[in-house]
């Protein structure tokens, strides 16, 4: 087999922003589970007046929305800001997992971190920076 032939090509990068969409989906649908369950209520560190989570998400979710043509579009400062956000998503969802796994019961959250955690990893993963080909050199 040639070592040229598992390269990554430029077009496989595309995928990777073909997925940012459904992060930003995943990220809103999370948020509105933790909402509907009370998230703001029972976070260990401080509680948020349900006004403020709402606000909160709305504009996060908005933000991430305004993303997502300069994301498709390749833009290097976009695809950095892509890659940071898929990390905060999976830590976001692998904390959810801790937290309910832990307290040994339903936390605010667990049933959409999973999305996070996929979303994110494929994303991030996808964004990697592509290995080049090492050219072997043949065996005398």
């Amino acid at each position: 087999m040639d070592p040229r032939d598992l390269a990554v090509h430029p077009h496989h990068l595309s995928a990777g922003r073909h997925l940012y969409p459904g992060l930003v989906i995943a990220q809103f649908i999370h948020g509105f589970e933790d909402y509907v369950a009370g998230f703001h209520d029972r976070f260990p560190v401080y509680s948020l007046a349900p006004e403020f989570f709402v606000l909160l998400h709305v504009g996060l979710t908005l933000l991430l929305l305004a993303l997502i043509p300069s994301v498709g579009h390749g833009r290097p400062w976009a695809l950095k800001l892509a890659k940071f956000w898929a990390i905060v998503e999976i830590l976001n969802g692998a904390g959810h997992i801790m937290i309910a796994a832990v307290e040994w019961q339903y936390y605010p959250g667990l049933w959409t971190a999973p999305l996070l955690l996929v979303f994110g990893a494929a994303l991030g993963r996808s964004l990697r920076a592509p290995q080049r080909a090492v050219e072997l050199e043949p065996e005398l």
